[in-house]
Order: C-alpha cells, then sequence, then structure tokens
C-alpha cells in the first residue's frame, strides 16, 4: 500500500510540475496581449506591472494531475473538495480579471466552505481535550469548520505579497501533511498533496526574483482552500490513527496544535495584521503595510531573502511541535504563540532601530506600531 502511494505521489507530482510549467508561458504571453497585470502602488513590493494569472497554471495542472491519479470511488468525499476549488478558482480568477468587492469575495469563500462542511461532511469534530473539549456537537462543529476554512483561505491571500511567499508555503504544507497521509496510507489526500506540490514549485520557477508572473487571488485563495482541507483531513485522520491497533511511527497526539505549526506564517501573521487592524479602529479587511514579510522588505531585504527567512522559520515550528507535542495541545499552542510573538518582538525592535525610532525624538515610538 505505501508504496503504491509513493508511486502515485511521485507520478502525480511529475505530472503536475510538467504541465504547469508548460502551461505557464502560454498564460503569461495571452495576459500581456489582453494586459492584464498586477499594477504597483505605495503598498506592494515591485515597481513593474506583472500578470497575475499565476493560479490558472496551478489549478490546470493540479487538477489535471489529481484526476489522473487520485481514486474516486465509494465513501469517499474527495470529489467535493474538488467542487469547491473549482468554485474557490473560479471567484479568484473573476477578481484577477475583474476585481470584486470584498463582500463579494466573502460570501464566495462561505459558499466554498459551505461545500465542504455540508456536502463532503469534513469537519473538525475532535479538540483533543483542548480546553476540555474532546468530541464537538455537530452545530460547533459545523460553525468551527467554516470559521477555520474562512480564516486560512484569507490567511493565504494576504501573505501573497512578495515572490515565493505564498507558493512557498504551500510547498511546505503540501509536503508536511503528505509524508504523513503517505505513512498511514490515506492515498486520497497524499496524492492530492503532491500534485499540489508538484503545481506550485513548477510555478514558483516563474514567480523567482524578478518575477514573470504572480499566482494573483485564483491561485492563493485555491491555496488556502487546499490547505483548510488538509488541515482538518490530518487532524479527523490522526483521530482514526491514535484509535487503532497500529497508531506507530507518527501518529499525533496534539494534532490540532501540529497543524497549527505547519500553518504557522499565514495563521500568526494574519492573526497579528488583524489585532493591529481592530487596535487602530480599521476593518480587519483593509489593507496595509503591516505584514511579516513588509517588515523583512523594510529592513533591506530582498523578497527571495525575505521569503527564505519565512520558509526557515516555519520549518523550525514544524520541528519545534513535533518534539513538543507530548505536553498536550494547550501548552504547545502556548509555546508556539510565545515563541512567535519572541521572533516578532526581534523583527520590530530592528525595524525600530533603522526606521531610527529610538534616536529620533521627532519620531513616536507606540504600542501599535511597535506590535
Amino acid at each position: 500500500m505505501i508504496h503504491n502511494t509513493a508511486f502515485l505521489m511521485f507520478c502525480a507530482t511529475l505530472t503536475a510540475f510538467v504541465l504547469t510549467y508548460m502551461f505557464i508561458p502560454s498564460i503569461i504571453k495571452v495576459a500581456e496581449i489582453k494586459h492584464l497585470f498586477d499594477t504597483p502602488d505605495e503598498r506592494k513590493s515591485h515597481q513593474e506591472v506583472i500578470p497575475t494569472l499565476g493560479g490558472i497554471g496551478i489549478f490546470s495542472g493540479f487538477l489535471i494531475s489529481f484526476c489522473l491519479f487520485a481514486h474516486f470511488g465509494p465513501g469517499n468525499n474527495i470529489q467535493y473538495v474538488v467542487a469547491a476549488l473549482c468554485f474557490m478558482f473560479m471567484l479568484g480568477a473573476k477578481d484577477d480579471i475583474v476585481e470584486l468587492v470584498p463582500y463579494k469575495k466573502f460570501i464566495g469563500q462561505i459558499f466554498a466552505a459551505a461545500i465542504i462542511v455540508f456536502v463532503g461532511n469534513i469537519r473538525i469534530t475532535s479538540m483533543y481535550g483542548l480546553f476540555d473539549i474532546s468530541m464537538i456537537d455537530y452545530i460547533p462543529s459545523v460553525i468551527l469548520s467554516m470559521l477555520t476554512i474562512i480564516f486560512i483561505i484569507n490567511a493565504f491571500n494576504l501573505i501573497d505579497g512578495i515572490n515565493l511567499l505564498a507558493g512557498g508555503v504551500g510547498i511546505i504544507v503540501s509536503v508536511a501533511f503528505g509524508v504523513w497521509f503517505h505513512f498511514y496510507g490515506f492515498i486520497e489526500y497524499a496524492v492530492l498533496c503532491a500534485a499540489m506540490a508538484g503545481a506550485v514549485l513548477a510555478f514558483l520557477k516563474y514567480n523567482y526574483t524578478p518575477a514573470k508572473i504572480f499566482m494573483g487571488d485564483s491561485g492563493s485563495l485555491s491555496l488556502g482552500l487546499l490547505s483548510a482541507v488538509l488541515a482538518i483531513q490530518f487532524i479527523e485522520h490522526n483521530e482514526v490513527v491514535l484509535k487503532s491497533a497500529s497508531s506507530v511511527g507518527m501518529p499525533m497526539v496534539s494534532s490540532p496544535a501540529m497543524a497549527i505549526a505547519v500553518l504557522i506564517i499565514p495563521v500568526f501573521d494574519t492573526l497579528r495584521v488583524f489585532t493591529l487592524r481592530l487596535i487602530n479602529k480599521k476593518s480587519p479587511f483593509s489593507a496595509d503595510r503591516n505584514h511579516v514579510h513588509h517588515r523583512l522588505i523594510d529592513l533591506g531585504l530582498t523578497h527571495i531573502q525575505a521569503s527564505y527567512i519565512l520558509f526557515a522559520v516555519n520549518i523550525f515550528f514544524i520541528a519545534v511541535a513535533y518534539y513538543l507535542q507530548p505536553i498536550g495541545n494547550l501548552y504547545l499552542l502556548i509555546v508556539l504563540f510565545v515563541l512567535a510573538m519572541l521572533l516578532m518582538t526581534v523583527l520590530n525592535l530592528l525595524y525600530a532601530k533603522k526606521a531610527g525610532m529610538f534616536s529620533n525624538p521627532n519620531k513616536k515610538f507606540s504600542f501599535r506600531s511597535f506590535f
């Protein structure tokens, strides 16, 4: 079973990579002919007009590869993931071509999440004893699952601000969850991870500085949806593994915290930015330059350097969570967020020093700007 799964994953990765690699040059050419560009402004980190339809290549390569090598059979809810993904992709593609107002995007995200939760019955049903909660009743499970999916979708959308970042984090997510799904023989989701990694890896070749194309909302929203589904299914399938007699190898006794560690870059950055905006009495969905990647760029780092640093941080958190998981979900979550806050504090101190907030009396330094 594992050897067959490994072969399917290899085929899915290679197929998705080759197809996406072949599709993107044509997409770039069409975007140039039709003038479908991302225009730079004071909030963005690039100075040239660049096509924003990379998500089309990612989606196409992923979907073809996944449909070729995944198993769609009785009792399998993977088709509903594909249905929700297609809807989310089309929503993002329309936003890339004709910008949507935020509430329409939000309604679309709710619809996609509803397909996953209500039709596919992909829900968080166990909290593993976090806050003394084990199994969750249906209504709270639906609410928690919907909120989780919508949050992660938006989190990926928000970190897509510099070259490589959203795609690189997507690869880390797919590899981390894919290894676990492969080990326990959950073939459909192992193949999903493999196809996702292959498609995004091919895209990154064209997104490497100087970027020839961005993934746009069609890419970031799709990656966010897939990452949310992988996180939920990791938590749920791990519950089955823990209850089985074969729970050897890599069962995660703190899988909710482990899932957050895998997604720490988009999750922490989004929570931080939303908190800052609410403190400053702004809409949590208003645009600004307060993201972690913006701070790194403002320190003088290149897009590639900033992205590599964040990739290293992401892998570090996964390693910490894996080795500390026996302490339980609550304590592990505390450790993860304290670590994240400490690293953010160091970054903000460097940022404040470079901005001259400590030496220049005319520059005000407040908690809001520091956090």
